[in-house]
């Protein structure tokens, strides 16, 4: 029922805010002009009745998987009722929570909110969201609803004040006003928190071109950033971001927003991730992202996995993930279908498109296998919990991830449906693939935002639909069993195997350029960041090879490989010269106030991971990366 009536709200939110003659019940006044000090001030207008209330800021956002919410980031608060203040008490068992009683007569109370941006920490949209030359605003950043309301039944109109000469872009309409503020058009809070605002004083909006099989429906990217040379993009940008609106809507048949917009921001200063909206997606990237090609395909990635969540996490959503108030608890049992699914084809699509070489991608797909092959972590951790687990892990520290996990059900996803498609391949004899689950686990009538809730068992029995089945078994060994033998055994499925080589990898080599890391994993077993003052500070260890054994640890620094200083260049030809001469590496670290020299004894040179063809099996993933035609 809770379900049902969320699913309502969202349709009617329209609606409901753009009633003739009715006020909204929450006014959002945001004055964002002193955006570029961190300094944001909300004005909130919400109807009430008499008696006591209890106020809640949103906690648990749809995509950020964990309790988030501007508890930190308050650095004023007053609320006032019939024109006098009015005393407000936090629940202490409960910190989103504050408990007021609103007096005789009043209607009405008036809320006013002073937030300091965060300039670091903060996962998602708790993290650093503006520079001096642009900004993200999340509206569950600066609002308070009813607790227990759903907020789709919560009717809003809001304003937002940015400082002169920046340009607003928003899923919802916007329309400037004479004050100088620009105003939304009217929707349900959730709505209203489903689009985020985004600014800045250089933007640039790319219109993508018509795409079947909705060729009227408008597909757009904004692009804002910290300088005007980081918008420049290729001449064939938007006809490969026009082909991926085309593959998209080839997979599944049906679009679920009545306009879509990537909002792409290019900052060094913001946090980087992607978070997903129905008609728009908040993706953060480094300044310099659009400027190589292959920092153009990670970028393609990011956007193609927010772009396919419109359909996979906000039109088809664990049931176990829905919270109307923003106050109940999510259970991310199912996040290997959320997140996983989405993984699986926010790297697929691209391929299809033409922004990623299918070379590009098995080179991402064997760095995966290769990290999980010799990770600890999967010997002991099932991948189910770390979808459990995603609240806890989305803020672990990146010291021993190697053996806790990380929410790596993203990416250990990718083999499970690798293993499905096939799997459906070879029960259906080849009439069927993952492509037709899609089709029929995500249809729905389309053209505007809408919620339809699922549980495990709708997943296996859609599967059984298309080729009957045991699908359970085949997907809880890679949720339940530790090891890799289940993910490796779903890439061999789709006709391909992990190997390994001197010759570096080419995904790797750009993510170390992308998050200025070094990964040597594979050969002495070390992380380590590229970065500042911070190179050559040992970021992770494998424990059971030769650095670790050597006594190197996370947050140790390399200052010398054997007695040059160190670098990625000096490092690498001492992993090269000890697989000639056999004489153990020596390491030179910094350890607090202390230092020692290792000695590290591995004699087997680089070691990189790629793919290889297995002959005598069916090349399904070639299969999977072709692209569709209409």
């Amino acid at each position: 029922m809770r379900a049902a009536g969320f699913n309502g709200a969202l349709l009617a939110a329209l609606m409901l805010a753009s009633a003739v003659g009715q006020a909204a019940d929450l006014k959002v006044r945001v004055d964002a002009r002193e955006v570029a000090r961190k300094r944001v001030h909300t004005d909130l207008t919400l109807a009430v009745q008499q008696g006591p209330l209890t106020l809640v800021f949103p906690k648990w956002i749809p995509g950020e998987h964990g309790p988030s919410g501007p508890l930190e980031s308050i650095i004023g608060l007053t609320i006032r009722a019939n024109d006098a203040p009015l005393p407000w008490r936090r629940d202490p068992r409960d910190m989103y929570a504050l408990s007021v009683s609103v007096p005789r007569g009043a209607t009405h109370l008036e809320i006013a909110l002073d937030t300091g941006l965060p300039t670091e920490g903060g996962h998602f949209s708790t993290g650093p969201t503006s520079s001096a030359a642009l900004a993200v605003l999340p509206w569950n950043e600066f609002v308070l609803l009813p607790k227990g309301r759903d907020a789709g039944s919560l009717s809003t109109e809001a304003t937002v004040f940015a400082p002169p000469g920046w340009q607003l872009i928003c899923a919802l309409e916007l329309r400037p006003q004479p004050d100088g503020g620009v105003e939304l058009e009217p929707a349900s809070l959730a709505r209203l928190i489903d689009s985020p605002l985004q600014m800045g004083r250089y933007a640039k909006r790319i219109e993508l071109p018509g795409a079947a099989p909705f060729p009227e429906l408008r597909h757009s990217l904004s692009l804002v950033a910290d300088s005007a040379a980081a918008l420049t993009v290729p001449g064939d940008f938007a006809a490969g971001y026009g082909r991926l609106v085309e593959q998209a809507g080839t997979l599944f048949g049906t679009r679920m927003y009545r306009h879509y917009t990537w909002l792409l921001t290019l900052s060094d200063h913001v946090a980087h991730f992607g978070l997903e909206h129905h008609e728009s997606s908040d993706d953060r990237v480094d300044e310099n992202s659009l400027a190589e090609a292959p920092l153009r395909e990670g970028v393609a990635e990011l956007l193609a996995h927010e772009y396919v969540h419109s359909w996979n996490g906000k039109y088809r959503r664990p049931a176990g993930l829905l919270s109307p108030d923003y106050q109940q608890p999510m259970d991310g049992s199912l996040l290997w279908v959320y997140e996983g699914l989405t993984q699986f084809w926010g790297t697929a699509l691209p391929v299809r498109a033409g922004l990623v070489t299918p070379e590009s991608y098995r080179e991402m797909l064997a760095s995966l296998a290769g990290s999980f092959d010799t990770e600890p972590g999967n010997r002991w951790r099932p991948m189910a919990d770390t979808a459990v687990a995603a609240q806890i892990l989305f803020g672990a520290p990146d010291a021993w991830t190697l053996s806790r996990r990380s929410v790596d059900f993203y990416e250990a996803s990718v083999f499970l449906w690798l293993n499905v498609d096939a799997e459906l391949r070879a029960r259906s004899a080849g009439r069927a693939s993952l492509d037709d689950f899609v089709k029929r686990f995500y249809a729905g009538a389309g053209g505007a935002p809408a919620l339809k809730p699922y549980v495990e068992a709708d997943v296996y029995a859609t599967l059984a639909a298309i080729a009957p089945g045991d699908w359970r078994t085949l997907i809880r060994r890679h949720l339940d069993t530790t090891g890799t033998q289940a993910l490796l055994a779903g890439l061999q499925s789709a006709g391909w195997q992990l190997t390994y080589s001197p010759e570096k990898n080419s995904y790797l080599e750009t993510r170390l350029k992308r998050r200025k890391t070094v990964e040597r994993q594979a050969s002495i077993g070390l992380r380590i960041n590229d970065k500042g003052d911070d190179r050559g500070t040992i970021i992770d260890t494998v424990e059971d090879r030769a650095a670790a054994q050597a006594g190197a640890g996370p947050g140790m620094k390399i200052i010398a490989v054997n007695g040059r200083k160190y670098s990625v260049e000096v490092l690498d030809a001492a992993i090269a010269a000890a697989h000639e001469t056999r004489k153990p590496i020596e390491l030179l670290v910094e350890s607090a106030d202390y230092y020692r020299t290792l000695s590290v004894a591995y004699f087997d040179g680089a070691r990189y991971p790629h793919l290889a063809r297995i002959d005598a099996r069916p090349d399904t993933l070639s299969q999977v990366l072709t692209a569709r035609a209409d």
